[in-house]
């Protein structure tokens, strides 16, 4: 397999950077890993935020403790979720699509 083709698939199915860093290209791989982990941090933190929440309202008694309702406020719920947490998905898909491309990039002009 040509090495520019392993390097976007690492990217794309491994972690965004890992295709630069098995080019070599260090600080690409820097800057890939740190933003692509700064999204799902700000993505898990947003989820966290909400479990607690439900957490939260299940032990003071105003939600009851069965699957159903639980489930019930987790979907009404969601949207909220989607909206809050828009921009850390937004940072994540993006610099993984950009990581995908650029290593792609790299290896295609290292190869010739």
């Amino acid at each position: 397999m040509k090495k520019y083709l392993k390097a976007a698939l690492f990217s794309a199915l491994i972690f965004p950077g890992a295709g630069q860093l098995l080019l070599k290209a260090y600080y690409s791989a820097v800057f890939f890993a740190f933003f692509a982990a700064t999204g799902l941090y700000l993505l898990f933190v947003d989820l966290y935020t909400y479990a607690h929440a439900i957490l939260e309202q299940v032990q003071r008694g105003e939600v009851s403790a069965d699957l159903a309702s639980i489930t019930e406020l987790v979907h009404q719920q969601s949207a909220n979720i989607m909206e809050t947490s828009n921009s850390a998905l937004t940072i994540l898909l993006f610099t993984w699509l950009v990581s995908v491309v650029e290593a792609y990039r790299i290896g295609k002009k290292l190869e010739n």
